[in-house]
This record gives C-alpha cells, sequence and structure tokens, in this order.
C-alpha cells in the first residue's frame, strides 16, 4: 500500500492542480508540511517571503497578472493571522488564494497548547479567518486532507472567485493515509454561467435604442478574460467605456471610446458621461461606494432616471446598490457575448454615434489637459513623476499602485493598455501591497516589465520584500514616490479641518523637521540596485537604468510635498463625516 502523509497529500495536491510556487514561512506547526514540500521543490518552488502578510500579496498579484492560483503555508498562531490583512484584500476584490495554515494537535485541541486561540471555543482559529475568505476548512483526519484540498480549489476559482482557508493540525500533516490524490479536472466544474435569453434580447432592444448609452466594465470582466467580447461590443454601440479600479486595463485606454473612470477617484470625463447616460450596462461590479461617489444621486449616476443593466456572476450584487431596468446573473464572458450576437442580431449594424464620439474626445482630452495644467514649473510632483514613468515604460508594462495619492493618481493618470496591467487592492485599499504585489506579478508575467508605484508610507509596511526581491534576483522596479509621510490623508485632514490642523501624518525627526527614510540605502543594504532622484531632469535617466538593470532595482523619488503637488483631482464626491462640532 502506497501511503503518504497528510502532508505529501497537500505538496502532491497542488503539484496536480499546477500550482508553480508556494509562498510561506515555516514554523514549528507547520514543519510536517514543509519537509513534504522540501521533497518536491523541482515541481513546486517554494518562496520566502519575509513576512506572511506578503505571502499572501504574492499570491493574489500573481493571480491578478496570469489568472492563475497560488498557496501560502503559513504555522500556527501570529503567523498565520498576519495572513489575513492579505486574505482580507483578496476577499473584497474576489481573488483566488488559497491560504494553508498549521493548526494544534488535535488530541491537544482546548489545552492551550503553543500558539493555540482557544477561550470561546477549542482550536478556535477558523472563526479569525471566516469573514475573510469565502470558505474555511479544517482536515481533522489524514483521510480528510485529499477531499479538502479539491473542495477548497472548487471553491475558490469557481462563481464568484475569493481566497479560502484550509487548517492542517500538525499530526494530521505528520500521519499516514492510503488516501489517492484526485485528478483536479474530474472534480471541478467545467463551462460557463449562461444568462437568460429573454433577458440579453430585452437588454438589447433597451441598447440600440438608447441615445447616450455607457458601459461600466467591473473586476469581473477581468476574471472572465472578457476584453475581447467588451471592445467589441462597445464598437458596435459606438458606446463609450468606463472602468473600476479593478477592471483597469481591461478596456484599452487610448481608445476612442475610453471614457476612463467615474466615481470619487474617477475622472471628469468618465464622471460627466455616466451620469448623463440614458442607459448603463453595468459588468461584472458590485457598484462600491467609491464608483458610485458614496451613492449621491447625479455625482457619478442618476439611477432610476439612467436605465441599469446589470450583468454580474453574484446573484446578490444585482439590485443591491441600484434598482435594475434588468439584471442577469452570469459569467461576463458569455453575458457580452450573448448580448453582442442579440444586438447584431436585432440591430442594423454599427451604430453611428460621430457626436458621441467627438464628445467622449473632447472631455477625455479636456481632462487631460487639466492634470498637466496644474503642474509647477521646476516641482517633481507626484502627477508630473507618473506621466513621465508611463512615458519611458513599455507599453505592455505590469503597474502595481496601492493605498493613498499613489493608488488614486495611479488610477485616474497612469494610463492602461491591457487586461491585468495594473493591479491594485481596490476595495480594501491596502498598505503595504505594492512591493510583495511586484514580486507576484513578475513570477506571472515574467516577460512583461514591472514597476511598483509606491508611497513612502506604503513601502515601510512590507519595505523588508526587498530581501526576497534580491534573493530571487527578480527583474522589478520599485518607483518610491517619496514624500515623507501619509500625505494623502494630511491632504483629507486640511480638506475637513483647515490648513493648520493636519495631525499624526509626517515623518519628521525629533525636532518636527522631515525626516524621509532614505530608501536607496536601505535597498542597497537589502542586496537591490537603487538611487535616488531629486530633480525632473534626473526622472528618466533613471528609470532607464532601472528598467534595463536586470535585476530588483529602486528609484528613491524624491517628490514636491505641497498639496498642490501632492494631491489628485476630486472629479467625484466622497461621504467622510465632519466632526458634529464643525461648522
Amino acid at each position: 500500500m502506497n501511503e503518504k502523509t497528510g502532508g505529501e497529500i497537500v505538496a502532491e495536491y497542488l503539484i496536480a492542480e499546477g500550482v508553480p510556487y508556494v509562498c510561506g514561512i515555516p514554523g514549528h506547526g507547520d514543519m510536517a508540511l514543509f519537509d513534504a514540500l522540501k521533497d518536491r521543490t523541482d515541481q513546486l518552488a517554494l518562496l520566502k517571503p519575509r513576512h506572511e502578510q506578503s505571502a499572501a500579496h504574492i499570491a493574489d498579484a500573481y493571480y491578478r497578472a496570469s489568472g492563475a492560483p497560488l498557496a501560502t503555508v503559513t504555522s500556527i498562531g501570529p503567523g498565520s493571522i498576519n495572513t489575513i490583512v492579505g486574505l482580507a484584500t483578496s476577499y473584497v476584490d474576489s481573488i483566488p488564494v488559497v491560504a494553508i495554515t498549521g493548526g494544534p494537535q488535535t488530541y491537544m485541541y482546548g489545552r492551550g497548547v503553543l500558539q493555540e486561540v482557544e477561550r470561546q471555543a477549542d482550536s478556535d482559529f477558523s472563526s479569525l479567518m471566516r469573514p475573510v475568505v469565502k470558505r474555511s476548512f479544517i482536515a481533522h483526519q489524514p483521510d480528510m486532507v485529499a477531499s479538502v484540498m479539491s473542495r477548497a480549489f472548487n471553491h475558490a476559482m469557481t462563481g464568484r472567485p475569493g481566497p479560502v482557508h484550509i487548517e492542517l493540525p500538525m499530526d494530521v500533516q505528520a500521519q499516514l493515509t492510503d488516501s489517492v490524490v484526485p485528478d483536479p479536472s474530474k472534480h471541478r466544474p467545467k463551462g460557463r454561467i449562461s444568462p437568460d435569453s429573454a433577458n440579453i434580447d430585452e437588454a438589447a432592444k433597451l441598447l440600440l435604442t438608447a441615445r447616450r448609452p455607457v458601459i461600466l466594465a467591473g473586476g469581473g470582466c477581468v476574471h472572465a478574460e472578457a476584453a475581447t467580447e467588451l471592445k467589441q461590443l462597445a464598437e458596435y454601440l459606438g458606446a463609450p467605456v468606463v472602468v473600476t479600479m479593478t477592471a483597469k486595463g481591461i478596456f484599452p485606454e487610448d481608445h476612442p471610446l475610453s471614457a476612463e473612470h467615474t466615481g470619487a477617484n474617477g475622472t471628469r470625463c468618465g464622471n460627466t458621461l455616466t451620469k448623463t447616460a440614458d442607459v448603463l450596462l453595468a459588468v461584472g461590479t458590485r457598484f462600491a461606494e467609491q464608483t458610485c461617489s458614496s451613492y449621491v444621486p447625479g455625482e457619478s449616476f442618476d439611477i432610476p432616471k439612467t436605465k441599469l443593466i446589470h450583468f454580474d456572476i453574484d446573484p446578490t450584487e444585482i439590485g443591491k446598490n441600484y434598482p435594475t431596468e434588468i439584471g442577469a446573473v452570469c459569467d461576463a464572458k458569455t453575458g457580452l457575448s450573448d448580448l453582442l450576437a442579440s444586438v447584431s442580431d436585432l440591430g442594423q449594424g454599427k451604430v453611428d454615434r460621430a457626436d458621441y464620439k467627438s464628445e467622449i474626445s473632447t472631455l477625455r482630452n479636456a481632462w487631460r489637459s487639466e492634470l498637466k495644467e496644474r503642474w509647477n514649473p521646476g516641482v517633481l510632483s507626484m502627477s508630473r513623476l507618473l506621466h513621465m514613468i508611463r512615458d519611458i515604460a513599455p507599453r505592455e508594462t505590469v503597474a502595481i499602485a496601492s493605498a493613498g495619492h499613489p493608488q488614486i493618481q495611479a488610477f485616474q493618470e497612469f494610463l492602461s493598455f491591457e487586461p491585468r496591467t495594473m493591479l491594485s487592492p481596490g476595495g480594501f485599499s491596502t498598505m503595504g501591497y505594492t512591493l510583495p504585489a511586484a514580486i507576484g506579478a513578475k513570477l506571472a508575467q515574467p516577460d512583461r516589465p514591472v514597476v511598483g508605484l509606491a508611497g513612502d508610507g506604503d513601502l515601510m509596511q512590507t519595505v523588508q520584500e526587498l530581501h526576497l526581491a534580491a534573493e530571487l534576483g527578480i527583474d522589478i522596479v520599485i518607483a518610491c514616490l517619496n514624500n515623507s509621510g501619509w500625505l494623502s490623508i494630511r491632504d483629507f485632514q486640511r480638506g475637513m479641518f483647515g490648513e493648520d490642523r493636519s495631525v499624526a501624518v509626517e515623518f519628521t525627526d525629533h525636532l518636527g523637521n522631515p525626516n524621509p527614510v532614505d530608501f536607496a540605502a536601505v535597498a542597497r543594504a537589502m542586496g537591490c540596485e537603487a538611487e535616488q532622484v531629486n530633480s525632473i531632469e534626473d526622472v528618466n535617466p533613471a528609470m532607464g537604468r532601472a528598467l534595463s538593470s536586470g535585476g530588483p532595482y529602486l528609484v528613491d523619488f524624491r517628490l514636491g510635498r505641497e498639496p498642490a503637488d501632492t494631491e489628485g483631482i476630486n472629479a467625484g464626491y466622497w461621504d467622510l463625516p465632519k466632526p458634529a462640532y464643525l461648522p
């Protein structure tokens, strides 16, 4: 009988799924599992992030850049709790990650073994995970491991995708079982969810009779690989396309029908078109607060005056935030494909909207001019730097940005042209994402340039992963947008309370003087190439060296710190309640 340990079953199942990397840190709670992984490193490479949060971010970005999932493996207790920030990031944006954690020996449950969480219930760690994963599994005996692995991947990858959690007690990892590793293809549903044909024909008629149709594409379009269908439908209808943060790049932003973005952090072009649409087709989006300018009528949308057609794979999202004229449960790709077929059958050929297309162009050009008109002569502002990096980076570059001004302004200003080339934790807006995500993206897309657009506050959260980047010798560029503080919050505080009321947001020395971190020195200390840039003239040469270096390279850009040089443009509305004592 060919018996294997529970740890070996896990390792061989991951290989059967085609998972190329496992991200994690060994500890006493996952020793048997890591030993099983060690014997299979020719098929399953081990990545050693320096913090478990980064393990989840690497796996998250790998999926965003490739459409394939990775697994994380962490120990019992605090090591696994550290993944929760990353898993919450994935959960909110519907990104599949398989998080495997160690657990107390089953025969020691409730005794308070080292790092057991047990005061409310024996071995209660999974309760911490449940709010941020689609499903949490516990394999209480080795015979359960194979089934749990198969079910976990099914949950992660089907329907509305998302992260899952598997707890493997220490004894289960070590004990033998005669279970057979299942063939994933025999336990995975195939095909896509198609919409009701009557709904599709109704939607087609509504769009064909619309005067100002607009298409809103969300992250579900990226999951479904629906870029081609989206473009074909938009061109047939002559309808502008706006995208959410997690869908940026699904529609090329140099296309004549690109209206870029709507919402609190959108563009004036996008907001103008979405709030004046007579019919809105929304596909694969949950109408999150930021996309909708906090649901204030007339800011980004004017629904129900605008008639809404909503396609989504999750029925709970349809009608949740806005009433729908037509709501269809479907995969984004099949929904768009069926709709294109219906409008082609019912229509008279491509709709000629020359005046509408001219309006889109005028609005888009005015927006881009407005961005550049704000640049102060001689000042390296965040906006100016983002435009310069976009100009020098190849078109196919994968860019990453998270939390604060870099995320907002990259969304508004850093153009993307292909799916999976702008990665950002849209719904959770997580700090610390950019650097580990750049590593994950490069592993997923080794032939594309990868540039992380990291604010200094963001970078300090996971700066230790420069050490992992050096170990891997991975060809990423980290553009540190260094303005010595959490200045997005400073600028929000100034806007709400007044210019002299910002608090706890600037990085200073003990005398209160700005004290920016020398990230170039930190990067070199961790084995990366690095340099500091203080002037506009030095940006292009530095980025040229970074992009051609062949290894991890950090450029510490020292940016202007005045609000005019740090802030983006608030094109929409965001509800930030003021204290009652303010006028």
